[in-house]
């Protein structure tokens, strides 16, 4: 049994269906250059049927120098949900079910070291799989006419600032000298899908875990700092808030003093 040189193998060891075992491979990795994880198969006869344990034993031997290694068996194929085994090859090694449409972001976050193999088995469900978040939808958009709206929008007068577009959507117009087109974006959906997820280190707990264990990571303001009096107002009065010493990462900065 020989171990390739790559970054994390994905080992196959169930060989009963091959039109199965293709449909997986792509429904959870893509096909060809439309591949963007960092998982190789390796598979071939010495695999066949080889328990994990005795791959690990191998592995072992070997010291192929592995960080984390990839195992399709007979639950993936035979499991609606095709669930991966993923193990962290460190002793004693720790092992995770991982639904099919998640392993290839799994697997990219673990090589880069964003997160844990803990931190995703602590995501995982009441029988021990992860299995991705949902994702919000992207906001519905469309490209019209500016000739559309202000047809829409008729004469006019409207009341403040409706007024005001109308009016600069015409000069707007008037400028180009040919039909402008835009895009119009559902901008509720956009705000709310904006909200819902923060930008920050503390992002990846949102990812994996969910609202709540997101913000049981971060830190509260106060909480950050060793005592309260390390918050100090701004001495110009602006509303500002000044520190002392430089908050740490992560931290929620309260808007004012």
């Amino acid at each position: 049994m020989s171990f390739p040189d790559v970054e994390f193998p994905l080992f196959r060891l169930e060989y009963s269906n091959d039109e199965v075992w293709t449909e997986i491979v792509q429904g959870a990795l893509g096909v060809g250059s439309e591949r963007t994880d960092p998982l190789t198969v390796v598979e071939g006869p010495e695999f066949d049927g080889v328990d994990v344990d005795e791959l690990l034993a191998r592995l072992n031997e070997d010291d192929p120098g592995y960080l984390f290694v990839a195992v399709a068996d007979e639950r993936t194929i035979e499991d609606l949900e095709h669930p991966f085994l993923i193990i962290a090859a460190a002793k004693p090694s720790s092992r995770l079910r991982v639904s099919a449409d998640a392993v290839a972001s799994v697997a990219s976050n673990l090589l880069l070291g964003n997160l844990s193999l803990k931190d995703f088995t602590a995501a995982s469900d009441s029988t021990g799989t992860y299995r991705a978040p949902e994702r919000a939808e992207e906001p519905q958009e469309r490209t019209v006419q500016v000739d559309e709206i202000v047809e829409v929008m008729g004469q006019g007068p409207w009341p403040g600032p409706l007024e005001a577009f109308r009016i600069d959507l015409l000069d707007y117009r008037a400028r180009a000298g040919f039909r402008v087109f835009t895009t119009l974006i559902d901008a509720q959906s956009a705000r709310e899908r904006k909200s819902k997820r923060p930008v920050s280190y503390y992002a990846k707990y949102w990812d994996v875990y969910g609202h709540n264990e997101y913000l049981d990571a971060c830190v509260s303001p106060v909480g950050c700092w060793p005592s309260r009096s390390t918050f100090r107002p701004d001495s110009a009065g602006a509303g500002g808030t000044r520190y002392s010493t430089r908050p740490p990462f992560g931290c929620l900065v309260p808007s004012g003093g």
